[in-house]
C-alpha cells in the first residue's frame, strides 16, 4: 500500500493552511455491504473514513479489525482512513493497521502507560502513519500537554464512542478550544453524535475534522449539508 496517494494531497498532507474535512463513521452502516454506502457517502461530500476499533476490553463491544479496514482500502485507495483505537495495549495493533492501509492511528491516552507513550508514538510514526490521541469527556487537556508537540491529531469525543445513545455534549467544544490554543497547526477531530447543526460551532472552537454522527433516514443529504459548510469555510461561499 502506497501511503502517499493522490487523493490525500488536497487536505491530508497539508502545508501552511490547516484543512477542514468531514468524516464518515463506518460503524453507522451495514457491515455486510459497506462498498455501496461508502461510495455514496464519499460522492455526497465526505472526505475520509473513520473507524472506531473496539476490542471488547476497553469497552463492552467488539467492532471491526484490520481486515475490514483493508477491505475498504482496496475499494477506496485514494481516501484517508483514520482508526480510533478503543483498545487496551494499542502498541499490539500498530503494524497490522499500518499494513491494512490506516493513515492515522489514534490511541486513548488514559489507557496507555505513561512510561511507554513515547515509544508508542515513535512506533506509529515509523510505520508511516500519522499519530493521534483521543480525549474522552472526563479527561483534561493537561494530560496531553507534554506530548502535543509530537502529535498530528487530537480526537475529542463529544459523546461516547462505546455507546451511541449518549447525546452530543456541547461543553466538550471548550476542550477543542483548549487544544487549539496549545497547538495552532494540527488536526483536531470531533466525534459523538455531531451533525450539521453542531458542525459550525465545533469549527468555530477550533475543530477542523468532523465525524458525522447523523443517524436519520437521509444521510446523503446530511453529508451534502456538511460539505456545504466546509466549502463556506474553505472558499468563503
Amino acid at each position: 500500500y502506497q501511503r502517499r496517494v493522490r487523493g490525500m494531497v488536497n487536505w491530508w498532507d497539508y502545508g501552511k493552511k490547516v484543512p477542514y474535512a468531514v468524516g464518515m463513521d463506518v460503524l453507522n452502516y451495514d457491515m455486510g455491504n459497506l462498498v455501496k454506502p461508502c461510495k455514496e457517502t464519499m460522492d455526497a461530500g465526505a472526505d475520509y473514513f473513520h473507524f472506531d476499533v473496539q476490542d471488547g476490553h476497553y469497552g463492552p463491544l467488539i467492532s471491526v479489525g484490520s481486515p475490514v479496514v483493508e477491505g475498504v482500502r482496496k475499494h477506496f485507495p485514494e481516501r484517508v482512513i483514520i482508526c480510533h483505537m478503543l483498545v487496551l495495549n494499542p502498541e499490539r495493533f500498530v503494524e497490522q493497521f499500518a499494513e491494512a492501509g490506516c493513515d492515522c492511528f489514534v490511541f486513548q491516552i488514559e489507557k496507555t502507560d505513561s512510561s511507554t507513550v513515547g515509544e508508542l508514538i515513535a512506533k506509529i510514526k515509523e510505520s508511516g502513519m500519522k499519530v493521534g490521541v483521543g480525549l474522552q469527556q472526563d479527561q483534561d487537556v493537561s494530560s496531553i500537554k507534554d506530548i502535543i508537540s509530537e502529535l498530528d491529531m487530537v480526537h475529542i469525543s463529544c459523546g461516547d464512542p462505546c455507546d451511541d445513545e449518549v447525546p452530543f455534549n456541547p461543553d466538550m467544544l471548550d476542550k477543542v478550544a483548549e487544544v487549539r490554543k496549545l497547538k495552532k497547526k494540527m488536526l483536531i477531530e470531533v466525534e459523538g453524535n455531531v451533525t450539521s447543526a453542531e458542525m459550525t460551532d465545533a469549527v468555530k472552537k477550533g475543530a477542523n475534522l468532523v465525524v458525522s454522527g447523523y443517524k436519520g433516514t437521509d444521510p446523503l443529504t446530511e453529508f451534502k449539508d456538511m460539505r456545504f459548510i466546509v466549502n463556506k469555510l474553505k472558499y468563503g461561499l
